[in-house]
């Protein structure tokens, strides 16, 4: 099989085997083969001989459906033994890396290919998809111009220079440079995506409509897509419409986890909470479990009636994000309605009112405050009931000795003893004291 025909099959190859559900993210892009275009780049040939075995079973796997990335690692690391120069293994190996979620070894191995080869776009690609993911968008921005510049023709390096310049306000720079993807690569679904958001920021919700509709004759099975869609038609108040956007988008792909999230929130809002538990456990299977997540699927809990589900799902949220405000009311109305348990409620609100940016930064109307009153109101009915079981308990331990006291004055009545008292006057008097 020759270097450019290894990088047709890896192309179809790895796009699938890489798949991700994360909406923002890229997944980890193709690996590649060798293609040197003069002999003295040109990798050994025992390593293109490993090379081209690491690729064959890299297709069998994808065929058969049974991923194995170990196996297919010790493989492409044979490959850079065997040829420590050889770029395109560790650009491999970062892929594989990098679909496992190890991305600091992906960012060595895509580091360490783009020194081997400069020229190697992919690579480069894959040092700007991290760095963006670990939401340092400056470095970003720089890397992928870094790659537009060295591919004039690249459309991928300026539709996501397009969505970078979208999450920094920057519609205008956004919306030329989805255009200047969209004129190297007519198919682009990421620009098209980008031209969606940025007009739904900025309320053109006719445009992003539009260019929703111009995206769907390109594909019909990006799940994302429809996500934006489905963002489009909530902007506009069209609820029924977005829901079932947000539905298509999960029989494109069932472990999506945004549209699992977009439906729970509206069956949150609709209280429906048999649903919103539906996706939102789903999503935590599938990899979505964020604090935030955690916190909305222990509300599901709580609607539901299951308090103890409640609080372990509000643990976990508080495992992962301990300054999550919401997380202490939501703990505190459980413990307060469903735990006989005001007091320790008081302790979590304020908790949540400190975190909140304090008493000065609550609305008018805030939640916490009917929660708060209603908590010390039953602390103080429950201090006020002690007291009076206290009192209620005094007063029976004192009939319960009266009424011994007059039993025993009975049973000596009956019995002629008299009852216990000074001894009598004999009128006997001592002699008296000189």
């Amino acid at each position: 099989m020759t270097p450019s025909r290894l990088a047709a099959t890896l192309a179809v190859l790895f796009a699938t085997a890489c798949a991700t559900s994360a909406p923002a993210e890229k997944a980890p892009p193709a690996p590649v083969t060798a293609a040197p275009a003069a002999a003295p780049g040109m990798p050994n040939s025992k390593a293109m001989l490993l090379f081209e075995d690491a690729t064959k079973a890299a297709e069998a796997q994808a065929k058969s459906g049974q991923r194995d990335d170990a196996a297919l690692e010790r493989r492409f690391q044979a490959v850079q033994q065997a040829d420590p120069t050889f770029a395109e293994a560790d650009y491999n190996l970062g892929v594989l890396a990098e679909r496992q979620g190890k991305r600091d070894q992906a960012f060595a191995l895509y580091r360490s290919a783009l020194q081997k080869k400069p020229s190697l776009k992919p690579a480069a690609a894959g040092l700007a998809r991290l760095t963006r993911a670990q939401g340092d968008l400056p470095s970003a921005t720089a890397q992928w111009n870094d790659v537009a510049r060295g591919f004039p023709d690249d459309a991928e390096s300026r539709a996501q220079l397009a969505e970078l310049s979208r999450l920094t306000g920057d519609h205008d720079r956004a919306q030329e440079q989805a255009r200047q993807a969209l004129i190297r690569d007519p198919k682009n679904l990421d620009a098209y995506k980008t031209l969606i958001r940025s007009n739904l920021d900025r309320k053109q919700f006719a445009m992003a409509e539009l260019v929703g509709v111009r995206a769907l004759k390109i594909s019909t099975t990006d799940p994302d897509l429809y996500l934006a869609i489905g963002d489009t038609q909530m902007a506009k108040g069209s609820v029924d419409k977005a829901a079932a956007q947000y539905q298509k988008a999960l029989e494109a792909n069932p472990g999506f986890v945004p549209a699992r999230l977009a439906l729970a929130r509206l069956a949150l809002k609709d209280e429906d909470f048999a649903a919103a538990e539906k996706h939102l456990s789903r999503a935590v299977a599938d990899g979505g479990g964020s604090a935030e997540v955690h916190l909305d699927l222990g509300v599901a809990y709580r609607g539901l009636g299951q308090p103890d589900k409640a609080l372990t799902e509000y643990e976990a949220a508080e495992k992962l994000q301990p300054r999550l405000a919401a997380i202490y009311l939501n703990r505190g109305i459980v413990l307060q309605r469903y735990k006989d348990a005001p007091e320790k409620s008081l302790e979590l609100y304020k908790q949540y009112v400190a975190l909140s940016g304090g008493e000065s930064a609550l609305a008018n109307d805030a939640p916490v405050l009917a929660l708060r009153r209603e908590a010390e109101a039953l602390v103080a009915a429950k201090s006020q009931a002690k007291v009076q079981e206290q009192q209620a308990k005094t007063l029976e331990q004192a009939q319960q000795l009266q009424q011994q006291r007059l039993k025993d004055a009975e049973e000596r009545a009956s019995k002629g003893t008299p009852a216990k008292g000074p001894a009598p006057d004999t009128g006997k008097q001592g002699p008296d004291k000189l």
